[in-house]
């Protein structure tokens, strides 16, 4: 498999959702916040190889609220 980070680098705005604030208060590195956390998380992604730990099968069950909060769950981070 190859890696193609232009696929996954089309974000979404969703109006519910402003954890960087609007109008006039609006965070003026939002931009770049979210530049920095994409590449964050991709080169975890190329790095490691993650899995749950050998003999467990993680669990789907969440719980209800105002979101779906999964349950609590080991996962392992094998260098690639």
């Amino acid at each position: 498999q190859h890696f193609r980070g232009t696929r996954m680098a089309k974000f979404r705005k969703r109006e519910a959702f402003m954890p960087f604030s609007a109008g006039k208060r609006v965070c003026l590195g939002e931009q770049l916040a979210r530049m920095e956390l994409f590449l964050f998380f991709t080169s975890f992604l190329q790095r490691f190889k993650f899995s749950s730990p050998a003999g467990e099968q993680p669990s789907l069950d969440f719980k209800m609220g105002g979101t779906r909060l999964p349950k609590p769950y080991h996962l392992c981070a094998v260098p690639r």
